[in-house]
């Protein structure tokens, strides 16, 4: 009887008690992909239930894909595959420089491509839009950039807010033009709380963290001033594509929760789809069957990789590796009580394994 890849994955790490064969087996498919693609391949995964910011989009990674970068290959192109549910908006805008930093050197006219196969949210998406060109599995998706923050509730317990209601709720009592989310629910009273008495409103704002407000706005406008930048070379490249293009990724008053999915059928009339910037991942090879065989190749990279970095059997939260190199983050997911260095020193975990 025939059996899915998580079927056997399960019974694989049942029987070996641990991820060793999976591992193997991941490194034999990175080569088989690109192979097949006959680009040079960087995958990224990371895990959906980190609780600290190893599993996050960050500065440790530029290194990572820097150095990694730094081994000669004859390819020509980038493909990073990229799984990750986000992280630090400035960590991405690096990722895209040193990607296309790499695919410049090359002086071939190298592309640098991001293949998604599954999820690529927040500042995954940053990454995603700052390539030449993003292709997508059917069911993959990419995500609103809007920053979000992580605060611990009066329990002590950790939940993600977004920056942009701190800004909103604080605008609606300040009377400022800019707060576009009351102006969108409140057609017939563009600022409902600004008409209150002073004594009022100094005692609702008295309830709100004005130094949050202020790190939110800030925020925001990075992200933004970071969509811009992409939006302005990606205009510049293709007259169709204008800035509103973007906002489907940049104005969290369209999607309205940050987990919300974008995809094709989002795109659909959008520029970005209709340019090819944004494509299905079936259209990187002329011959449907080949795709097939590598579709399901890259379902099994993500099946193991996604297995991996959740297991709360041990600290990996995040996976980078080449063919040549294999680097782990260790740090922390949900419902693990220990430190990741009483299994391991936090100074080894960038190390390749090989």
């Amino acid at each position: 009887m025939a059996q899915s890849i998580f079927s056997q994955l399960q019974a694989e790490i049942q029987n070996n008690k641990n991820h060793d064969a999976s591992i193997e087996r991941c490194r034999a498919i990175i080569k088989s992909l690109e192979k097949d693609l006959n680009k040079r391949v960087i995958a990224y995964f990371s895990s959906e239930a980190g609780n600290d910011a190893s599993s996050m989009v960050n500065d440790e990674d530029v290194f990572i894909i820097e150095n990694l970068l730094s081994i000669p290959s004859t390819r020509k192109d980038l493909v990073l595959i990229l799984h990750s549910g986000g992280g630090f908006s400035l960590s991405a805008e690096r990722i895209i420089d040193v990607c296309r930093n790499y695919c410049t050197q090359k002086n071939d006219g190298s592309k640098f491509f991001v293949i998604v196969p599954k999820k690529a949210k927040s500042a995954a998406t940053i990454v995603a839009l700052g390539s030449d060109k993003v292709y997508l599995r059917d069911t993959a998706e990419l995500g609103p950039v809007d920053p979000q923050f992580i605060v611990a509730d009066k329990d002590g317990n950790m939940q993600v807010e977004p920056a942009y209601l701190y800004v909103d709720a604080l605008e609606n009592i300040f009377d400022n033009e800019n707060s576009r989310f009351l102006k969108y629910f409140n057609k017939n009273n563009n600022k409902p709380l600004s008409g209150l008495p002073g004594e009022m409103k100094m005692k609702l704002l008295e309830q709100c963290n004005y130094a949050m407000y202020v790190n939110a706005k800030n925020e925001l406008g990075l992200s933004d001033s970071i969509i811009g930048k992409i939006s302005a070379e990606k205009i510049g490249q293709y007259p169709s594509i204008s800035s509103k293009d973007f906002d489907v990724f940049r104005d969290p008053h369209i999607t309205k929760s940050h987990g919300r999915l974008i995809n094709f059928s989002d795109l659909k009339d959008n520029a970005l789809r209709t340019e090819k910037v944004i494509e299905r991942l079936e259209d990187i090879f002329e011959d449907k069957n080949k795709y097939k065989a590598f579709d399901n190749l890259l379902w099994e990279l993500y099946v193991r990789k996604k297995q991996l970095v959740n297991d709360p059997g041990h600290y990996i939260v995040k996976t980078i590796e080449s063919a040549e190199e294999f680097f782990v983050h260790l740090g922390m997911k949900r419902g693990q009580k220990k430190s990741p260095s009483a299994e391991k020193n936090p100074e080894e975990t960038t190390q390749p394994q090989q």
